[in-house]
C-alpha cells in the first residue's frame, strides 16, 4: 500500500472513530489536523551556482524559481502543492504578503534583495504539480560558500528541518572540501541524502564517467559510507519537460534520479509519521473501549460494590489532581529556567562579541565616508550601523530560535511522558477496580511548538539620534568628524543594548505562551481522563437506578460500540 493509500486509511479510521460514543472529539481533531498538515521537507542544498533552483524547476516541470549566472538565491523558498500557482512572502516581523510569481526575484535573490535587506524570513510558492501532492515540500536554500556569508548561515540554520536532502554538486568542478564538510553536517540531520552531479551536458561521456568516479570516491573517503551519485542535467530535463521531448529527457539522465527519489518517498518517506498517527488513534480506541467496559460493569455490578468502587476512585482522583498541580508548577518553573539559563546568557555573550565587531566596522565605514562632509558622514554611519545591527540580530535570533525551540521541545517531551504515565496509571487503576482487562498503548504527543520567535525591530526614537544636525554643522571638520565617530560608538552600544532587551522580552513572552499552550493541552489530558472515567461509571449507575429495561437497552448500545471499536482496531492492525 502506498503513502497516499495509507494516509487515506488512517483518515477514514479517524472519521469512523468520531462516530463511536465515548471517543473524545478534541484528540480526534488533532489527528485530523496532523493528517491534513503533514509536510515532508525535501531540502535542496549545495554550494552556490550548482543549479539548485534549476533542479527544483526540473522536478516540478515548470520554470518557477529564478535562475541566473551569479549567486542568486538569498532566502529559503518552499514549494508546496496548491490548486493555483501563487506565492506568499513571510517577513521577520511576522507579516505575510501575497506576491505574483514573476515578482519572486524581488524577494529571494541577491539582485532584488541584497543581504536580505527586506527582512524576508521565507517565501512559500504553491503550484499544482503532482510531485508536491501528499504533503511533499521542495525547499530551495541559498548556496553555501559564496561571497555572501549570510546565505551560508541561512542554509545551515534550515538543515534541522530537513526530512531528506538533495545535495547538488557540479560535474564542472571536483567536490570541494567545503562541500564535503557540508555533507557531513547534512548527515547529522537528514536520514536520506541524494547526491546530484549537475550540468552533465557540459562534459563528454568519458569526462562524465571520470567526474562521477572521483565524486563517489571522495564522498566514500570523507563520509565513511557509500552515497549514491546521480549525474544529471537539470537544464536539459527542464527543457525536455517543457517541450515534452522524451529523447532529450533520457539524455539528461534525470529519470534515473527521479525514479530513485520516487521509490524513497513511496517506500520510506512517511512510515514513521504514519505510525505516530496510528499509535495515537489506537490509544484513543483502547481508552474508548475501557470507557464502554466501565459503563457495562457499572450496569451489572451490585450497587453496594459500585459505591465502594466510586469511593476508591475518588481517593485516586485526589492523588492524581495533586500530581497535576505539581506538574503545573514545575512546567512554569522550567519555562523561566529556559530564559534565565539559556536565552539570557546566549544573548549576553552575543552582545559582548558584537560590540568589537561594530567598532571595527565603524572604523572602516568612517574611512570610506569621512571625505563626504559631516552631514553625509553622520547619516552614512547611522544607516550602516542600523543595517548591521539589524542583520546581526536577525542571524542570532534565528539561531537562538532553533536552539531554544529544541530545548523547549525536549522539556515538553519530558513532561508529556510523565503526564502520560499518570494517565496510564489512572486508566489501569480504574480497570483493575472493575476487573477489566486493559493495556495502555504508548503514543507520542501530538503537541507541536509552532516555530518562529518573531520580533519587530525598534522604531527610531528621536532622542537616540547620534547628533543633531545643528551641532554637526557648528563644529570644525576634524573635531566634528571625531565627535561623530565617538557618538557612533556609543550609538552602537545603545542599539545593541536596546535590541538585546527587546529580544529577551520577545523570547520570554513567546516561551510563556508556549508553556500556557502546552499546559492547557497536556494537563487537560488528565482532567479529560478523570471526567471520562467518572462519566462512564455514573451513567451506568444512573441507569441501574431507573430500572432493568433501560439498563438492558443501554447494554445493547454499548455492546455495539465495543464491536465497532474492536473492528476498527483490527483494521488498523491490518493497515500496519
Amino acid at each position: 500500500m502506498n503513502d497516499a493509500a495509507n494516509t487515506d486509511t488512517l483518515l477514514s479510521a479517524v472519521e469512523d472513530a468520531a462516530t463511536i460514543p465515548g471517543i473524545p472529539a478534541q484528540p480526534l481533531a488533532a489527528l485530523r489536523a496532523k493528517l491534513a498538515e503533514h509536510a515532508f521537507n525535501l531540502v535542496v542544498a549545495g554550494e552556490f551556482k550548482r543549479g539548485k533552483s534549476t533542479v527544483i524547476n526540473a522536478l516540478v516541470g515548470a520554470d518557477l524559481l529564478p535562475t541566473g549566472v551569479v549567486p542568486l538565491t538569498s532566502v529559503v523558498t518552499l514549494l508546496r502543492y496548491g490548486d493555483t500557482p501563487g506565492a506568499a512572502v513571510t517577513f521577520n516581523s511576522g507579516e505575510t504578503r501575497a506576491v505574483a510569481l514573476d515578482a519572486l526575484t524581488d524577494y529571494v535573490t541577491e539582485r532584488g534583495n541584497p543581504k536580505n535587506a527586506k527582512g524576508v524570513l521565507e517565501v512559500a510558492v504553491t503550484f499544482p504539480a503532482q510531485r508536491l501532492a501528499d504533503g511533499i515540500r521542495l525547499v530551495d536554500t541559498p548556496g553555501i560558500g559564496s561571497v555572501h556569508q549570510h546565505n551560508t548561515e541561512v542554509t545551515y540554520k534550515y538543515l534541522p528541518q530537513a526530512d531528506a536532502v538533495i545535495f547538488v554538486a557540479s560535474v564542472e568542478q571536483p567536490v570541494s572540501s567545503i562541500e564535503l564538510e557540508f555533507l557531513a553536517e547534512i548527515r547529522r540531520y537528514a536520514g536520506k541524502v541524494f547526491c546530484l552531479l549537475n550540468k552533465t551536458d557540459y562534459l563528454s561521456e568519458a569526462e562524465l564517467a571520470e567526474s562521477v568516479a572521483f565524486a563517489t570516491q571522495a564522498l566514500q573517503q570523507a563520509l565513511g559510507a557509500t552515497v549514491p551519485v546521480f549525474p544529471v542535467s537539470a537544464r536539459l530535463a527542464l527543457r525536455a519537460r517543457a517541450e515534452n521531448n522524451t529523447e532529450l529527457l533520457v539524455s539528461s539522465h534525470f529519470p534515473e534520479f527521479d525514479a530513485a527519489l520516487q521509490r524513497f518517498l513511496l517506500e520510506e518517506g512517511g512510515e514513521v509519521w504514519r505510525n505516530s498517527v496510528r499509535a495515537n488513534l489506537l490509544r484513543l480506541l483502547a481508552e474508548g473501549r475501557l470507557s464502554v467496559e466501565l459503563e457495562l460493569r457499572a450496569l451489572s455490578t451490585p450497587l453496594e460494590e459500585l459505591e465502594a468502587n466510586l469511593l476508591a476512585f475518588a481517593a485516586k482522583k485526589r492523588e492524581t489532581l495533586q500530581a497535576k498541580s505539581d506538574f503545573d508548577a514545575l512546567l512554569e518553573a522550567d519555562g523561566r529556567k529556559l530564559i534565565k539559563e539559556r536565552v539570557e546568557p546566549d544573548l549576553e555573550f552575543f552582545k559582548r562579541e558584537l560590540l568589537p565587531r561594530l567598532d571595527a566596522a565603524l572604523d572602516t565605514w568612517y574611512g570610506e565616508l569621512r571625505g563626504k562632509g559631516s552631514a553625509a558622514l553622520q547619516a552614512g554611519l547611522e544607516e550602516r550601523l542600523i543595517l548591521e545591527v539589524r542583520r546581526s540580530y536577525d542571524v542570532w535570533r534565528a539561531e537562538e530560535d532553533a536552539a531554544a525551540g529544541k530545548v523547549f521541545e525536549s522539556l515538553c517531551a519530558r513532561f508529556w511522558r510523565r503526564i502520560q504515565d499518570t494517565v496510564d496509571e489512572l486508566l489501569r487503576y480504574s480497570a483493575e477496580l472493575f476487573a477489566i482487562p486493559f493495556s495502555a498503548i504508548g503514543a507520542g504527543s501530538l503537541w507541536r511548538n509552532p516555530s518562529g520567535f518573531y520580533y519587530k525591530f525598534w522604531e527610531e526614537p528621536p532622542a537616540l539620534r547620534m547628533l543633531t544636525d545643528s551641532l554637526v554643522t557648528m563644529l570644525p571638520g576634524a573635531l566634528g568628524h571625531s565627535l561623530i565617530l565617538r557618538h557612533a560608538r556609543k550609538r552602537a552600544a545603545d542599539l545593541a543594548e536596546i535590541q538585546s532587551g527587546r529580544l529577551r522580552h520577545d523570547f520570554e513572552e513567546r516561551i510563556k505562551k508556549s508553556v500556557r499552550d502546552f499546559r492547557r493541552e497536556m494537563l487537560g489530558r488528565i482532567e479529560a481522563t478523570i471526567a471520562g472515567i467518572e462519566a462512564a461509571i455514573e451513567k451506568g449507575r444512573a441507569l441501574r437506578m431507573k430500572g432493568e429495561g433501560e439498563a438492558a437497552s443501554r447494554q445493547a448500545e454499548l455492546a455495539a460500540a465495543r464491536a465497532k471499536i474492536q473492528a476498527l482496531e483490527q483494521r488498523l492492525g491490518t493497515a500496519a
